[in-house]
């Protein structure tokens, strides 16, 4: 059994898998910790542990100790590439790309040999176009739904609130237009990606703001918010 592990800027992903299908998840906040929230994941004897993070390389003497304290196994660290069984990394220097990034394009790459429009929507909004030939042609970077909220709203005397519904229409006070304005701007950036990407790419979309965004989406885009560990899962396999 597998340990697959995705750590971004404030959650812990995780996942035990066997023969590629997984046996249980969760996730965890992690409070710029992630080392520290591992003892509160389930005990498992492993045959492997990978591990995918955007938190850098510093954390990852941290990790291994935790891993290797709590279930005696060694982890491989999740790495850019620049190409994966016939999907080629667009970046000049690959291992720049963003391992979560990266790992995304392989999960829709292994299911589906073909064009792809793959939307990260965390703590920033990512996009990324795979084409039918498994060329990767770029993609973008922009704050996502709640740090565009809170760059507006923290600069006003308006506090910034989370519990709050969305809905597409216009707000009627500046809370409420904040919130539209941050939300047509994450939708109309994942509207342009998509047609780079062309109208016969499979959209997938995974993120903490997936399940929101996803509503105002058209039926074909598939919500999947294991789309990250999915391709660590395909990674692990080879």
């Amino acid at each position: 059994m597998k340990l697959l592990i995705d750590i971004g800027n404030t959650r812990l992903k995780w996942a035990l898998a066997r023969d590629g299908q997984f046996l249980d998840q969760g996730a965890i906040s992690h409070e710029g910790e992630p080392a520290g929230v591992l003892a509160q994941l389930p005990a498992a004897r492993l045959s492997a542990c990978w591990i995918a993070q955007v938190t850098g390389q510093a954390q990852e003497a941290t990790l291994r100790e935790a891993v290797r304290s709590h279930y005696a196994c060694a982890c491989e660290f999740a790495r850019s590439s620049a190409q994966w069984h016939g999907l080629v990394n667009a970046y000049r220097e690959p291992e720049r790309l963003g391992v979560d990034r990266w790992l995304a394009m392989i999960a829709a790459w292994h299911e589906q040999r073909g064009a792809a429009c793959v939307i990260d929507a965390g703590t920033a909004l990512t996009a990324d176009v795979i084409g039918a030939d498994g060329r990767h042609q770029g993609g973008f970077i922009a704050a996502g739904l709640q740090a565009q909220q809170s760059a507006v709203l923290g600069t006003t005397r308006f506090a910034f609130r989370q519990d709050v519904d969305y809905q597409s229409g216009l707000g009627r006070d500046t809370e409420s237009c904040v919130r539209q304005g941050a939300l047509l701007a994450c939708l109309g950036a994942i509207e342009r990606a998509a047609r780079a990407a062309g109208p016969a790419a499979h959209g997938l979309i995974t993120g903490g703001d997936a399940p929101l965004l996803s509503r105002e989406l058209p039926d074909h885009w598939q919500l999947r918010p294991l789309l990250v560990l999915e391709g660590l899962a395909a990674l692990s396999e080879g």
